[in-house]
């Protein structure tokens, strides 16, 4: 494995793990919501983005190959999908009709941009690095 693609690599993981830990904490925090359709909420994108994360980590660790698109595509795929759910907290974390108590609400909302703004950096950093279109 040349060096690029192992730093596209380490990248990639490093990515992938940081949305996993902020979906576990997203998990945690369900159930101080307050009310039945925040837990439910918190509860879905959380679980989202930890499952995707525990599914493509391991993909991407074990890929053994010389080209860095190899690396980067089911990096990416993984950051998509995070990076939506993190969307997902910027838009109905201070919503009021899920009713969840406001510290818990602002932190969703907070973790919220966090992986909007490093998901979409990570995704055009890895598109940049390994010449791979936005849309795989």
């Amino acid at each position: 494995m040349s060096l690029e693609v192992a730093r596209i690599k380490k990248f990639a993981e490093m990515s992938i793990v940081i949305m996993l830990i902020l979906g576990v904490i997203t998990l945690a925090l369900a159930p101080a919501t307050g009310h039945y359709r925040g837990f439910y909420l918190s509860v879905f994108l959380g679980s989202v983005i930890v499952v995707v994360s525990i599914i493509y980590l391991p993909i991407v660790h074990m890929k053994k190959s010389e080209s860095a698109k190899d690396v980067a595509v089911p990096a990416m795929q993984s950051l998509w999908v995070s990076t939506s759910m993190g969307l997902g907290y910027v838009v109905t974390a201070l919503a009021p009709y899920f009713k969840i108590t406001l510290p818990v609400a602002v932190t969703l909302f907070i973790i919220g941009w966090i992986m909007l703004l490093y998901g979409t950096y990570a995704l055009l950093r890895l598109s940049k690095e390994a010449k791979v279109p936005l849309a795989v």
